[in-house]
């Protein structure tokens, strides 16, 4: 039987939100970040530059030394993302029933090991065997990072630490890119082992290294040494308000499965990530080539490629600070960050062979907005959604569509459209505007579905004190988000469900 709203709304600061002072308040999440937030950046930035470590090697010779041809190049991204697709459920499903810490630290561990491995590849079949279990292993990584800050955040911190994680795939390729470009020149000079080949050992070694010290602090508030008894009871209570769960195993539940496919948030996440990371695949795949195309030299490329990053991390950062400052800007940055990609790859599919390539460059620099929109829907997993086995199905899900998206796009530049790709860079200029229907399709579900619930609220009766003591107690015995009527949809930095939405 329900609690008694009343009730609830006498008990909350004593039951469900025990007292820590501000001060310690602070210092307990100082201590969070000390222990949290480093592993998560490192790990990300590993597994992006692990993920891209191809691009890399294709302008450094691994085409000819391992003889592809045709769309076997493509085919090998292409496989990366078929298994990350087919683990994704499988994958899921772990993360909810083993301790998330220790099972992320083993996925880690067995990715960096097969990045070496294909440094030791020497013909097609082998570098497709390796691509399609390092997707196999990558497909924990976002999913498993997305419940970690679930369990440790407030809804009011989780969008600037998660976007602060996710923000070193730009990080980690300007960092990396200056790696790779001493290690390949120095390997071209010393005429030794392929450069491309001493990418991945390198990288792969890393990502081991990274996984051995996940093992040992990475974790659930119930999982880690670094907090006391009292620390972790605290660390639940902090986080009680979300109304969504404190991320621990729990058992399957086929009825929040049932609602997953009722909930036109799945088909929201599903159908934007598979539009957003179509150019994710295609760019991600092919930037080298196309920077090769406008006329620079194979290791020019690596060095020109880093204004882009930096352009990424910057814009990332602004997006950052502005929904700090102005909450109801999330789905209007969504939309205004893939304008400039737009504008830049349509003009170049329209520019003549002769164009400068520095202009070609300038307007290519204009793509590195793009993958900002994707970020901040992914951080909307753990704050928009409430039921242990619910995020996982619609987390899996929206992931199974990056990985779609990210395999169509691997096929969008074909080898007879080199070296301009013109067709390739137009398809993909197009799919924006498609993303931007969604977008604000989204916000508009959201707004809609609170201002039904705010109804619903005053027409009970209930106050936004007891509306707060309901929805915790909601999360604290692991309902869904539609079974909780006291949750509220935000893309905010908001600190309160009731009337969570900026008007």
């Amino acid at each position: 039987m329900a609690a008694d709203p009343v009730e609830l709304d006498k008990q909350q600061t004593s039951d469900i939100t025990p007292g820590l002072s501000s001060k310690h308040d602070r210092r307990l999440l100082r201590r969070i970040d000390y222990y949290l937030m480093p592993l998560l950046c490192i790990t990300y930035g590993l597994q992006y530059s692990d993920k891209t470590s191809l691009s890399s090697g294709v302008v450094f010779g691994l085409r000819a030394d391992t003889h592809l041809v045709g769309q076997q190049y493509a085919m090998l991204s292409t496989l990366f993302y078929l298994g990350y697709l087919l683990a994704e459920l499988p994958m899921s499903f772990a993360l909810q029933r083993f301790p998330l810490g220790r099972f992320l630290s083993l996925t880690c561990v067995a990715w960096g090991t097969l990045v070496m491995c294909l440094g030791a590849c020497t013909d097609f079949t082998q570098l497709a065997a390796i691509r399609f279990l390092l997707g196999v292993c990558e497909s924990a990584v976002t999913p498993g990072f997305l419940m970690i800050s679930a369990c440790w955040y407030k809804r009011s911190e989780m969008t600037s630490r998660t976007l602060a994680w996710m923000a070193m795939n730009t990080v980690f390729s300007s960092f990396f890119g200056l790696v790779i470009y001493a290690l390949a020149k120095r390997a071209r000079d010393s005429d030794g082992l392929a450069a491309w080949r001493v990418i991945n050992l390198f990288l792969g070694a890393c990502t081991v290294v990274d996984g051995l010290v996940l093992s040992v602090f990475l974790g659930t508030p119930n999982e880690v040494w670094w907090l006391s008894a009292d620390q972790k009871q605290a660390v639940r209570d902090r986080i009680a308000s979300n109304g969504n769960g404190d991320g621990a195993q729990r058992e399957w539940k086929w009825d929040q499965v049932k609602e997953c496919f009722k909930d036109p948030q799945i088909w929201l996440f599903f159908s934007f990530n598979i539009i957003a990371t179509i150019p994710s695949g295609s760019l991600a795949t092919f930037g080298p080539l196309v920077y090769v195309s406008f006329g620079f030299t194979n290791l020019e490329t690596i060095l020109y490629a880093l204004p882009n990053s930096a352009v990424a991390l910057a814009w990332l950062l602004f997006v950052t600070l502005a929904i700090k400052k102005v909450p109801a800007a999330r789905f209007p940055l969504m939309v205004f960050s893939v304008l400039p990609p737009f504008i830049g790859l349509l003009s170049i599919g329209l520019l003549s062979t002769s164009t400068d390539k520095w202009l070609k460059w300038g307007l290519y620099t204009m793509t590195a907005t793009f993958t900002v929109p994707t970020f901040l829907a992914w951080t909307l997993i753990p704050l928009n959604l409430a039921g242990r086995t619910k995020k996982t199905v619609i987390s899996a899900s929206t992931f199974i569509s990056y990985c779609a998206g990210q395999i169509i796009g691997t096929q969008v530049f074909r080898d007879d459209d080199a070296p301009r790709y013109v067709k390739g860079l137009t398809i993909i200029s197009g799919i924006f505007g498609v993303q931007i229907i969604i977008t604000i399709a989204w916000k508009l579900y959201y707004y809609f579905e609170n201002a039904r619930r705010d109804r619903a609220q005053v027409a009970a009766g209930i106050s936004d004190q007891q509306n707060e003591a309901l929805n915790e107690e909601a999360g604290a015995t692991d309902k869904t988000d539609l079974e909780n009527r006291s949750f509220r949809y935000i893309w905010t930095e908001a600190t309160s469900t009731a009337r969570a939405w900026p008007a």
